[in-house]
């Protein structure tokens, strides 16, 4: 089990890390701001590492008792989102194509995939 979720996670990064076109900022910054929930790229950066953050919450919860329904409803909920904050990566290619962007997200990445490790995964 603890395998199947490290590569979930892992296949949820390396969507992340996909990007658009760069001919496509004009439609990236109009689909920016339409979405109302992320401004900038600071912004989804942010989002993104609470959501890290919540994620290894439930995650821990979790393999500490498999048999909470609460917990798996949860889990499976960040799993959904996952591939959510895949889509919004790609949207906001001017962030993927933006080095400092980037190396911020892939640190981001990074944290998390380390702090499973942490807890046994």
């Amino acid at each position: 089990m603890k395998k199947i979720l490290y590569v979930l996670f892992l296949a949820s990064v390396v969507g992340f890390v996909s990007c658009g076109s760069a001919t496509q900022k004009k439609t990236d910054e109009k689909l920016i701001e339409e979405s109302g929930a992320i401004k900038d790229c600071d912004d989804f950066l942010a989002m993104y590492e609470e959501w890290g953050d919540k994620y290894i919450k439930v995650i821990d919860k979790y393999m500490n008792d498999p048999t909470d329904e609460k917990v798996a409803a949860q889990y499976m909920e960040l799993m959904q989102e996952a591939m959510k904050w895949s889509s919004k990566w790609v949207t906001l290619s001017m962030c993927a194509d933006n080095k400092e962007y980037e190396e911020r997200f892939e640190e981001v990445a990074n944290e998390i995939e380390e702090k499973l490790k942490e807890i046994g995964l």
